[in-house]
């Protein structure tokens, strides 16, 4: 972005900090539910309009503006707080710190958590590590627990670096083996489960996520290993399950041969790409879904507010026009042109696909066991580990090694005390084999050994035999073609 586009965007953000203090809100310091100021400070941000330490700045300074206006500013001032990135400068730096030191400090730390634009897409980020994954397809059934419920384990697929191991698993409760009317457990079922691989080495099975019951009928967990697997083992017997059943993995078995492929795709600004993944988003979750504490549509419209206000897009920018496009097709206003046309722009066939088939309910059930080890994409590297199709949705696990999804929810996020910056970096989408485009709803992960579960929808369509899952990182884009063989049920017990 120019110079002269950044100050125009700075004075925007400023001067609405200005406007947003006449009306005299009462805040109480940064909370889940950001303010105007921080919204837009998000999206210039995000849009790499301004700098995260000039974002920061004018949001600390019109929250104490706010609490100096308050009749007790006292406890309003001592809640303000750095937003969570500020916790990863050096300790030396404060927000109080000189701003040239603090915007070093900022570029910094952006360099270490996303790849700087000069950087060469094709080159991991320092401190990667390439992540290798298996297919499984085996179900391990689990021994009878309280009034008879027993279980099982689909485990789907085998994901690890040299630091982390984890196997990818459906797990539901199968059945009774008495004849009583008790309700299902509360909870995932789980049987103590361990690993021995070929040299008679053990590791320790420990099941993430068990959730709570919500009327689901399956959960989708992951088996982290501790210790991880080191190179050169040749399988590994995971188990018990009932009657002490053991299933073997072929650790160095060769990963479907499937296509993967790489190729160029257009440019985009930042900007223009936040609109899109806006319209993702819109597409995803609706436009009446909660983001910061207002409708999704509302929020998106204020995105569009901020960068053509703000100088970093023009009215008539195509993908601009894109979404406002889309929100017509919605049937919501996202704000018009003062001459009230809404600009001409092709929308993506994604967005046709989903347009069409949004309210599919249609959606195969079953497992799939796949395993695709992704080129590096972004400073990244990927691993598909498997995937299980329900009526309403899909649920593809992924594991990452040197990315974490920060800011894929960025509509919904603000420049809290907790929040990290954002990121735009990559852009996922799936088409099954028989047409239907697929978004990414929600992405759930933890700390342990990065991995991810991405929520698709629409569902798979039922005659589908195959998905391509793509990623972008605004100038290329790698996809991989995995199966969907699903694996038979269990006959029950």
């Amino acid at each position: 972005m120019a110079a002269g586009g950044a100050e125009q965007a700075e004075t925007y953000l400023r001067l609405l900090a200005e406007a947003e203090l006449r009306r005299a809100p009462v805040l109480h310091g940064p909370g889940s539910q950001p303010h105007r100021v921080a919204l837009a400070a998000t999206a210039l941000a995000l849009a790499d309009a301004v700098s995260l330490g000039t974002a920061w700045q004018v949001v600390t300074d019109f929250q104490a503006a706010c609490a100096l206006r308050m009749g007790d500013p006292g406890p309003a001032m001592r809640s303000l707080r750095s937003p969570g990135w500020l916790g990863h400068l050096p300790a030396s730096l404060t927000p109080s710190s000189r701003p040239s030191a603090v915007r070093h400090s900022v570029a910094q730390f952006l360099a270490s958590t996303r790849q700087p634009p000069w950087a060469d897409p094709t080159e991991p980020l320092a401190g990667g590590a390439a992540p290798a994954a298996v297919p499984i397809g085996a179900t391990l059934p689990l021994p009878a627990e309280r009034e008879g419920w027993y279980g099982e384990l689909v485990l789907l697929a085998l994901a690890r670096t040299g630091t982390g191991a984890a196997i990818t698993v459906a797990t539901r409760w199968a059945g009774q083996t008495r004849r009583s009317a008790t309700p299902r457990p509360q909870h995932a079922p789980f049987h103590e489960v361990a690993a021995v691989d070929d040299r008679g080495v053990s590791y320790r099975a420990s099941l993430w996520d068990m959730g709570i019951e919500d009327g689901r009928e399956w959960w989708d967990c992951h088996l982290g290993l501790t210790p991880a697997p080191p190179d050169g083992i040749r399988w590994l017997d995971i188990g018990p399950g009932a009657r002490g059943r053991y299933v073997r993995v072929q650790v160095a078995a060769p990963e479907w041969a499937g296509g993967i492929a790489t190729q160029p795709v257009p440019a985009a600004a930042a900007a223009a790409r936040l609109l899109d993944r806006a319209g993702d988003e819109l597409l995803a979750s609706g436009p009446a879904s909660d983001a910061a504490g207002r409708s999704l549509s509302d929020r998106v419209a204020l995105l569009i507010t901020d960068l053509t206000r703000g100088g970093v897009l023009a009215a008539d920018d195509p993908a601009v026009g894109r979404l406002l496009g889309l929100g017509w097709r919605l049937g919501i206003d996202l704000g018009l042109p003062a001459d009230g046309r809404i600009p001409r722009a092709a929308l993506p066939d994604a967005w046709h696909s989903v347009l069409a088939h949004g309210d599919a309910a249609d959606g195969p059930e079953g497992t799939a066991a796949f395993a695709a080890n992704l080129p590096v994409i972004g400073g990244a590297w990927f691993s598909l580990a498997g995937l299980r199709s329900a009526r309403d949705g899909a649920t593809l696990h992924v594991m990452a090694s040197g990315w974490t999804p920060h800011g894929n929810g960025w509509v919904v996020h603000g420049l809290g005390p907790h929040s990290h910056p954002g990121q735009v970096t990559l852009t996922w989408r799936a088409r099954d084999s028989a047409g239907r485009w697929h978004l990414v709803k929600a992405m759930h992960w933890g700390s342990q050994q990065g991995m991810i579960q991405m929520h698709l929808v629409p569902p798979l369509h039922p005659a589908a035999t195959a998905l391509d899952v793509i990623v972008s990182d605004g100038g290329r884009q790698v996809s991989a073609t995995v199966p969907l063989d699903w694996l038979p049920p269990v006959v029950p017990r």
